[in-house]
């Protein structure tokens, strides 16, 4: 469920990536690398980008709450590990981190934001993320395969 709520987040949002099981080293890096000159996609260290990849992060969060009291296979802390992250690195513009000059709450603000967004998603897409999960199941899904879920084909 975790998997298939990562992926459909990532293929929905449009990110750059089919990372089943996201976390904040790999979220840094697609943000940072979609920044560089020689890249053709859309970059990500934008309000909008940054947003987007918080809600993917904290997808498996969002499934894993409606089905189970604990957590076991998501993390929570991913999402301010990949904020944490791009306050801590010499390759990203500070100006960039627009939350920095607003102060700790607009942090916080963000990361519940992305958590609702993410529960929502899941919610309201449940029957395609739920097929995901079947395929993933099967043990012979490929990306293809999850794509045709989302798509309905």
């Amino acid at each position: 469920e975790c998997e298939a709520a990562a992926f459909f987040a990532a293929y929905t949002l449009g990110l750059p990536c089919f990372s089943f099981r996201p976390n904040a080293l790999e979220a840094a890096v697609m943000a940072a690398e979609s920044s560089q000159p020689d890249n053709d996609i859309d970059p990500l260290l934008t309000n909008n980008g940054i947003m987007k990849i918080l809600v993917w992060l904290m997808a498996p969060v969002a499934m894993e709450s409606v089905k189970h009291p604990q957590l076991i296979q998501s993390d929570p802390r991913e999402a301010e590990g990949f904020l944490n992250r791009l306050e801590r690195s010499d390759l990203i513009d500070k100006n960039d981190l627009w939350w920095l000059a607003e102060g700790p709450e607009e942090k916080e603000d963000m990361l519940k934001w992305a958590y609702t967004e993410a529960d929502l998603l899941m919610r309201r897409q449940s029957t395609a993320v739920k097929e995901i999960t079947e395929r993933l199941a099967s043990g012979a899904a490929t990306v293809g395969d999850c794509v045709a879920a989302v798509e309905n084909y």
